[in-house]
């Protein structure tokens, strides 16, 4: 076993694990190692991203993990446990080592080209045998370190590949240059025939180059995937003065930020307040005001005053691990077309090999001097590598630039999915509104409990929610209750117990309360009952969000059905939603209601994406053929969701409907690029119409090509709906 895997062996532990494999070369790599992998018993769920060279799977205990690592050695590649030191690490090691032999094949490259170039230019008389054998000589000195130092990972694959009775891309890669490479050092040693030292050396001088720019490409967007890898402070502070690692935190700690420091954890303020800059959740650059009660999250800086919080979970919790678990997940999504596409390479290989022994040995019977040209250009010309490469990078980049529009990935269909719905159902509540509930009014129903106490009682209940109306009751009150065996019951309400008293607060059936009136129509209400009595309604307004007409608006001009599910049950929030151009919103919707909703829309025929915010929304969300979370940190809502929108912004929505369908178009050009290129210009080669040099030429630019243009998803054009 590697010493990089055994380095954190004695911290692995059952359920997902990530590593780095940075000898996977291909699609062929990955269906290999994935095949391999899901043959052991406790390993589930394996997938390997090509494009940022990374295994993930499932493993049922640590043991497991090691015959992970064991399967791994046997099939000849290195593994490491993925943490951004090593990322970076494997990064800097593979760039330098690639450069090297980089620099290696390109002077080599450019001395044998040399004294090839005066071949070409001799004109009929050629040059005298002694300056010609001199220059074959010299020639086989120079490719020497070209064709087995430069080209040596490709030799390794092509050994690995044949080991594991697999045909990578590798494999007539190394064939073809040390095809070239040996035939032309037994023709200058037996001073017969050609020799095509050139061919081997521009071949591999192009192929590295195409490497070295996949890895640069792939690194520049993949170092800022693992959010906390990159925005977690390394150390926190605890309020007994003691300094430990993030790592170590666990729920209840007691720490100290400072101002100017990067929250280490979700925490909830006990003591202080300042302003918290969370742009690297929501894009928005406006700081957010903290306060005693509010929750504050790992990663956020601290901007303008001290706090003490205390800790909520243990880091695997953390919004900003979920973010990045999610987001990692997304990447290796490949879409059904590009799978077949993958399978398609993996047979490929085989194909080219047929073809390329095919064509030498024709024009070798017919005649051909040039016969071993000829089949080294198929087999050169014919290597698929802009195939595989068509859809992996495009997806990691697509996953990531598409964070500029405020929305994290969490499942790669979503962006697959997302261009080929023709419905979209918005939750109200957060959603099309603001989300931020401003209290009213409080109606006391037992004035044994002052309207201060009610209050302190209901806020205390909604200590670990962001529900818009938790927001609202933790702002209006300074001190909070300790509370015991809090519950959350999605879609109705919290319960738990203060001093010995059962409460519970929310909808009025879920409080227990005979009296379901409320004391008007115009606003949203909440009741707090204590052991079953009802003690008060909370009554609390909200603001639609801004541009959220003219987003609701460019929505119906895109699709034929647009509605809205809705649990309010208020006036006010039918003629808001009235206002937005709803004629017949779903009103007083409960949880079940909604995925009922949605089933029926999808009887009739209509892919739906579901947008909401909160845990009433996730069973939809679930439901749903693609669904995204309208700025929650909630990590259950999170998980129904097939994307967030991090900024809770809504007015770059449409935006986010044309890049779907942009991702779609730019892999559908690389694999149509991809399969034009190897059909056309196989024929030309197996003619011989092709030069061995121009098939390395033509290869290498195919696989740039490809690369390039999925680079394009990195821009995301935001376009103007007319929000004022």
């Amino acid at each position: 076993m590697n010493d990089l895997a055994h380095a954190k062996f004695d911290k692995f532990t059952a359920g997902e694990q990530h590593f780095l494999v940075p000898d996977v070369r291909c699609a062929n790599c990955c269906l290999s190692i994935e095949k391999a992998l899901d043959e052991l018993p406790e390993i589930t769920d394996v997938n390997v991203n090509y494009a940022e060279k990374r295994l993930s799977f499932l493993a049922s205990s640590p043991v497991a993990t090691k015959q992970v690592i064991d399967r791994l050695e046997e099939m000849g590649y290195q593994s490491a446990p993925e943490r951004h030191d090593a990322s970076m690490v494997q990064f800097r090691e593979e760039r330098r080592k690639l450069l090297a032999r980089l620099g290696v094949a390109g002077i080599g490259m450019m001395q044998v080209m040399m004294f090839a170039l005066a071949s070409y230019v001799s004109g009929p008389q050629g040059i005298e045998d002694a300056y010609w054998n001199l220059m074959q000589w010299a020639s086989l000195i120079i490719a020497v370190p070209v064709a087995l130092y430069s080209a040596m990972p490709f030799h390794k694959g092509a050994i690995r590949d044949l080991r594991n009775l697999s045909l990578g891309m590798d494999v007539p890669v190394s064939l073809a240059i040390l095809s070239a490479f040996f035939l032309s050092t037994f023709n200058t040693i037996t001073q017969s025939g050609e020799v095509y030292f050139d061919s081997a050396c521009m071949f591999t001088f192009f192929l590295l180059t195409g490497r070295y720019l996949e890895l640069t490409a792939r690194h520049a967007f993949q170092v800022d995937q693992s959010l906390g890898e990159h925005l977690l402070p390394d150390f926190a502070r605890l309020t007994n003065g003691e300094i430990t690692d993030v790592d170590q935190l666990t729920a209840d700690d007691v720490i100290s930020i400072r101002k100017g420091e990067t929250i280490p954890a979700d925490a909830i303020v006990l003591d202080g307040n300042s302003s918290v800059d969370e742009s690297a959740f929501t894009g928005e650059s406006a700081p957010v005001y903290k306060s005693t009660g509010a929750k504050i999250l790992a990663g956020t800086i601290n901007i303008d005053g001290d706090m003490t919080a205390r800790v909520l979970s243990s880091s695997d919790e953390w919004v900003i691990t979920h973010l990045s678990d999610l987001y990692r997940k997304s990447a290796s999504f490949r879409p059904a077309f590009a799978a077949a596409a993958d399978v398609i390479a993996r047979y490929f290989v085989s194909i080219v090999l047929i073809l390329a022994a095919g064509s030498g040995i024709y024009w070798w019977m017919a005649g051909a001097e040039d016969f071993f040209a000829i089949a080294l250009a198929v087999l050169v010309v014919s290597c698929p590598c802009a195939l595989s490469l068509a859809t992996p990078v495009a997806y990691t980049i697509a996953c990531g630039a598409v964070r500029q529009l405020g929305v994290l990935v969490s499942n790669g269909a979503f962006l697959e999915k997302l261009s080929h719905i023709n419905a979209v159902v918005f939750d109200k509540t957060g959603t099309l509104t603001e989300g931020t509930l401003r209290l009213e009014q409080i109606a006391l129903m037992n004035h044994q409990y002052s309207r201060e106490d009610a209050l302190r009682i209901a806020a205390s209940l909604e200590v670990t929610s962001l529900h818009p109306v938790a927001l609202s009751l933790r702002d209006a009150v300074d001190d909070l209750t300790e509370v015991e065996n809090l519950q959350v019951t999605a879609g109705f309400g919290v319960s738990g117990l203060i001093d010995g008293v059962s409460y519970r607060l929310g909808k009025a059936e879920f409080a227990g309360s005979d009296s379901k009136q409320a004391p008007d129509e115009n606003l949203n209400w909440v009741m707090l009952a204590g052991d079953d009595a009802p003690i008060a309604w909370f009554g609390l307004s909200d603001r639609l969000r801004e541009g959220g007409h003219e987003v609701v608006t460019e929505t119906k001009r895109r699709f034929d059905t647009v509605e809205v599910f809705s649990g309010d049950s208020s006036e006010k929030g039918r003629s808001r939603l009235i206002e937005l151009g709803f004629t017949q919103p779903g009103m007083s919707m409960t949880p079940d209601a909604k995925i009922d909703g949605l089933k029926n829309l999808q009887a009739n025929g209509n892919r739906v994406l579901m947008l909401g915010d909160g845990l009433n929304d996730a069973g939809a969300m679930a439901v749903a053929d693609v669904s995204l979370a309208v700025n929650p940190v909630d990590s259950v809502v999170q998980s129904a969701a097939d994307a967030t929108l991090v900024n809770g912004s809504l007015t770059n929505l449409p935006d986010v409907f044309d890049y779907a369908v942009r991702v779609k178009k730019i892999i559908r050009q690389n694999l149509g690029w991809a399969f034009a290129y190897n059909l056309s210009v196989i024929p030309l080669a197996i003619m011989g119409m092709v030069p061995p040099w121009v098939a390395a030429l033509g290869m290498s630019m195919s696989s740039l090509l490809v690369t390039l243009n999925a680079c394009r998803l990195s821009r995301v054009p935001v376009t103007d709906i007319g929000v004022s």
